[in-house]
């Protein structure tokens, strides 16, 4: 029985930072071209991949590449049986040397020469049928000519060689020898068979919010019928969707819309049910304060929010769609926008979004308000060792039929 088919993928963060790179940079999407001009190559090589086994035959090499046309993408792949090689006139380690500082990219690149076993051009899927040595890698070469930067985002290398051929009979196997042309052209539909092998193997990872693709969040999005999907960042959908199951539980409740709140504004909001208050009836704070403020609803629910995190009326109604998910039918909302200011009898609470402070002199700090100045003027001692400028201000001020 033929061994199964394994692959090595290089997709995370930490794999592509053992890779050696040239104006690639690493991001959240991969490895992304930077440079000081808009176009450009970048260049990197792969870590060592050990196959375990001298003289495996490598089976194929696929990679995932972002605004890169066929024709931009070069690829040397590199193998041997033994983990050294002689370089400078002495032998020395491969993944020694492609991780020496000394040495600038193209010396390693130079270095490796001896080990090229085969170069790709403008594929992005290839077969490796003619590659073998236990230990492998690659050196990718992106041109990057468009608006937004080259990118490639994972590569995978499968092992051991398998072809479909080995299924026919003999006769078909020796026919094939010399050209290997029904290899290559069952190849195609074997290269398609194991994509959607690989993808059904795989399937688990789009169950989950943490690695599913952007695409496949909004379908599970549709499985927990959050409809609201548009109002979300994708990195707080993802939370959401971890989130689900458990809100959903306590849907109805305070902590829930608490929670949902506080995950789309990244605070948690200020949340008065009128059935707390009524403790306080019959006080005088009660009508004077409380009754006007929240009513006398006892089904009623008013939420506030901080004015620094609403930054549109897109935003506020947003919020109210979201809050309205979480309550329950009978209750109704009353959203508050807590401005930085005081409002006698309104919603002014201090530390909150009211603040008591010393006196402080004018100053464009953003922070100070502006005394009783004038700013450019001159000052009015000034004015005073000048002779009678005191007494013309004066005399200004009593013809415009006014006192300050």
């Amino acid at each position: 029985m033929k061994e199964k088919l394994k692959y090595f993928i290089m997709k995370s963060s930490y794999d592509l930072d053992r890779c050696v790179r040239d104006k690639m940079e690493i991001t959240a999407g991969g490895l992304v071209f930077r440079s000081e001009g808009e176009t450009g190559v970048g260049r990197f090589i792969t870590r060592i991949f050990d196959s375990g086994e001298r003289g495996m035959v490598w089976h194929r090499l696929t990679i995932e590449t972002e605004h890169c046309g066929g024709d931009d993408i070069r690829m040397t792949v590199f193998t041997s049986d033994k983990d050294e090689i002689r370089y400078g006139g002495e032998t020395r380690g491969i993944n020694e040397l492609l991780h020496d500082e000394t040495l600038s990219f193209d010396e390693k690149a130079e270095a490796f020469g001896s080990c090229v076993k085969k170069r790709l051009t403008g594929v992005s899927d290839a077969l490796l049928h003619d590659v073998s040595g236990r230990y492998l890698w690659v050196l990718t070469e992106v041109y990057s000519s468009h608006s937004s930067p080259a990118a490639v985002k994972s590569m995978r290398i499968f092992l051991p060689a398998s072809s479909w051929i080995d299924y026919l009979p003999q006769i078909y196997r020796k026919s094939d020898e010399g050209t290997h042309f029904l290899e290559r052209y069952l190849g195609i539909f074997q290269t398609f068979y194991e994509e959607l092998e690989f993808e059904i193997g795989d399937i688990s990872r789009r169950f989950d919010p943490e690695s599913a693709e952007s695409d496949f969040l909004v379908w599970l999005a549709e499985w927990l019928n959050i409809t609201d999907v548009g109002l979300w960042k994708e990195e707080k959908l993802r939370k959401l969707l971890l989130m689900s199951v458990e809100l959903y539980r306590r849907r109805g409740t305070r902590g829930s819309l608490s929670d949902v709140i506080e995950l789309y504004t990244g605070e948690k909001p200020f949340i008065v049910e009128n059935a707390e208050i009524r403790e306080f009836s019959g006080t005088k704070s009660y009508d004077s304060s409380l009754l006007p403020m929240y009513g006398s609803d006892p089904y009623k629910v008013t939420m506030m929010i901080k004015s620094e995190h609403i930054k549109s009326d897109s935003e506020l109604s947003a919020i109210r769609r979201l809050a309205a998910k979480m309550l329950p039918a009978y209750a109704q909302l009353d959203l508050v926008v807590l401005e930085p200011y005081i409002f006698l009898d309104k919603y002014s609470y201090l530390g909150i979004n009211s603040t008591l402070g010393k006196y402080r002199s004018a100053a464009l700090d953003g922070r100070s308000q502006l005394t009783m100045s004038t700013i450019g003027g001159r000052d009015v001692k000034e004015e005073e060792d000048s002779g009678d400028a005191y007494d013309d201000i004066i005399s200004d001020t009593d013809n415009a039929g006014e006192t300050h």
